[in-house]
């Protein structure tokens, strides 16, 4: 289980302090690696520079201290022990938690509807995206799908088909597709661009996932957007912010192009886009990972 926060930042053994960028500078061009230590006051646990996935993590065997701001099981401790409400998130015992998604979906439906109701909401979203949030900080979500249990009415949801990495946007996709119901769903993703098609709209749009798909000459893009007609509030989150999406996603029509391989003029390469669409009803369905 992933008991550590994804890191941005380390001190070397003299006190300097070594970002993201740096380090991925000195991997490029083959320099050789600082020692790391955590950054986090009276903590120092060892920590290294993962290089293939852009973060800092602990090294085999190291541990955060209790009261260090990268230790993800006191961090998950303090979000669900602080003033919860039971009848959203349910204290089981052995400090383990389960969160009602019926409510999340009643009341989106609602919003949809033009009906009111926001502000009981505001608490309940406001803990999902601390949560959320924490789930994309992580190494992994093991830790959240081991101590919060997903309920749906009687149905138990499995995180794996609640919480979407890019890496996973094809199995979101997918289940949007298998569901004759509206499902909630969380997606992380990295902002790369905005778009206003048309005056009052506009459209963040999130690095795909690109994915070879074991046809020869395929590819196929899985393009993840959010929808809303406050276009300052979604160029609140400039291009390359981290970001959590949740609520009711649209499964949008998928659309096929070619073009000639570039060095075999015999040769064709079809891409084949399947979308994702998320249209928030409250603003707190969006929330920066930081």
């Amino acid at each position: 289980m992933s008991r550590a926060i994804k890191m941005r930042r380390a001190v070397g053994t003299h006190g300097t302090l070594h970002r993201i960028a740096d380090l991925q500078k000195r991997h490029d061009t083959k320099q050789t690696l600082p020692t790391l230590l955590c950054d986090s006051p009276g903590c120092g646990a060892s920590v290294k520079f993962v290089a293939e996935h852009g973060y800092i993590g602990l090294n085999k065997g190291a541990e955060h201290q209790p009261g260090c701001r990268y230790n993800a099981p006191s961090y998950l401790q303090s979000l669900l022990s602080t003033g919860a409400d039971p009848d959203v998130l349910l204290a089981m015992g052995d400090g383990k938690y389960e969160l009602r998604l019926l409510i999340l979906q009643q009341a989106l439906k609602r919003a949809g509807g033009g009906e009111p109701g926001a502000s009981p909401l505001e608490g309940y979203l406001r803990t999902l995206a601390d949560l959320l949030v924490l789930g994309a900080m992580c190494e992994s979500d093991a830790l959240l799908a081991a101590q919060v249990t997903l309920r749906l009415g009687k149905k138990k949801v499995d995180w794996d088909n609640f919480f979407h990495t890019q890496e996973r946007y094809d199995a979101a996709w997918e289940r949007l597709g298998s569901s004759t119901t509206d499902l909630p769903m969380a997606l992380v993703g990295t902002v790369r661009s905005h778009r206003s098609p048309q005056p009052g709209s506009m459209f963040l749009n999130c690095a795909p996932k690109y994915q070879q798909t074991g046809v020869a000459d395929r590819r196929d893009f899985y393009e993840v957007s959010v929808g809303h007609a406050d276009a300052a509030w979604l160029q609140s989150f400039p291009v390359g912010a981290e970001i959590v999406m949740f609520g009711l996603w649209r499964q949008g029509r998928s659309s096929t192009s070619s073009r000639p391989h570039p060095t075999d003029p015999r040769r064709t390469i079809t891409s084949v886009t399947h979308k994702l669409a998320l249209w928030p009803s409250f603003k707190q369905q969006l929330a920066r990972v930081e």
